[in-house]
């Protein structure tokens, strides 16, 4: 169960909602002035938002970019409420980190589907991997919503790890990532275990380079003396030495209006990185604004 605030001035539709969430066991809360709103949520400091668009003074738009920028909030996901005409709002808002909608009227039942999958959704965002000790995929693309949203320059580093031998490889390369960005002097790192052997590491703008040559290297040099120093290239076709390949997406030159889109990137432009037969870095260079 969880605390829900719903920042709505619709007295009607504000007292059919707790009669819903309170019997599915949930805690409410209700703010009904704009003004007020951002402060009740930072003292209540609750599991999931609904969020009118049309708010007088602060509107539903202002709200979500102030929740995604806010370094507690932040994670908190957010349903937006709003009527059948304002399809273009709701788009936009869910640009702005909204991560679904209520159109009105709305159907108890498809509500509480919603509701129930965001908070399931967040708990299991919480959660870190047994073997790595990192958080998942719905954690990452969290962070890179809230460095979006405050307009960081950053970039996200895609890594993929070709025959892996395992879990205890996929534990080495976490612990890799960790001494590579300490390391680097990359401190301001967020770096998550998305499957398998994939990992997305966030980090600065100006620090992607340095420490995704930095990881390949190392990665490289610990295999080569995992293999008496053998090479990649005089391995056997049906033994193949591991590799690794790692796609980079950075908003230096594009504008991206969430992190899906920017895990859209990450995907065309690993595909690229995995057609090499030595570990490589890809990065996106494009000059596109979407």
């Amino acid at each position: 169960m969880g605390r829900i605030v719903v920042v709505d001035d619709d007295k009607s539709f504000c007292e059919a909602f707790r009669e819903k969430l309170t019997g599915s066991g949930h805690e409410c809360f209700f703010v009904s002035e704009g003004s007020r709103a951002f402060s009740a949520l930072k003292e209540a400091r609750p599991d999931l938002v609904v969020l009118e668009l049309m708010m007088p003074e602060v509107s539903g738009f202002r709200l979500c970019r102030m929740i995604r920028r806010d370094p507690l909030l932040y994670p908190v996901p957010i349903i937006v409420v709003a009527v059948a005409d304002d399809e273009p709002e709701v788009r936009h808002c869910m640009e702005q980190g909204a991560d679904d909608c209520l159109i009105k009227p709305i159907a108890a039942q498809d509500a509480m589907r919603k509701v129930r999958g965001l908070l399931i959704t967040r708990e299991e965002a919480a959660k870190r991997n047994p073997v790595t000790g990192m958080y998942g995929m719905e954690a990452v693309k969290r962070e890179i919503n809230h460095k979006l949203a405050r307009g960081e320059a950053i970039a996200a580093c895609y890594i993929e790890v070709a025959s892996p031998n395992g879990s205890e490889t996929v534990r080495d390369i976490a612990q890799m990532i960790s001494a590579v960005a300490e390391e680097t002097q990359t401190y301001e790192v967020f770096a998550g275990h998305i499957g398998g052997a994939h990992f997305v590491v966030v980090l600065n703008f100006d620090k992607y380079e340095r420490f995704c040559k930095q990881f390949i290297q190392t990665f490289d040099s610990d295999i080569a003396r995992s293999n008496g120093g053998a090479n990649r290239l005089a391995q056997p076709a049906t033994r193949p030495l591991p590799k690794v390949s790692v796609a980079v997406a950075h908003n230096q030159h594009r504008k991206y209006g969430s992190a899906d889109r920017m895990f859209q990137v990450l995907g065309e432009v690993q595909r690229k990185a995995r057609e090499s037969a030595e570990s490589c870095y890809f990065v996106d260079r494009r000059r596109v604004d979407r």
